[in-house]
């Protein structure tokens, strides 16, 4: 699924979309940033992965499509 915002203060919409072997995840950070990710076709999105967008939280108030899960950042295996 691709990500979409929907910003405070525009009335254009910002759409990432999947597709290309790319896919975006997001996060809502803490902060109330909102942090926009691609990953590769069978990636991961690991927790040193450097945002390819960061919205501050005045700036959007809304966003769908897929946050960034689990799956996306799997456990390290201990040995």
């Amino acid at each position: 699924m691709s990500v979409e915002i929907k910003f405070t203060n525009r009335e254009d919409d910002q759409r990432y979309e999947d597709g290309e072997g790319r896919e975006y995840r997001y996060t809502a950070e803490g902060s109330g940033a909102l942090s926009i990710y691609e990953k590769e076709d069978g990636e991961t999105i690991g927790k040193e992965a450097v945002p390819i967008a960061v919205y501050g939280p005045t700036a959007w108030f809304s966003v769908t499509g897929d946050p960034v899960g689990r799956a996306d950042r799997p456990v390290p295996r201990l040995r």
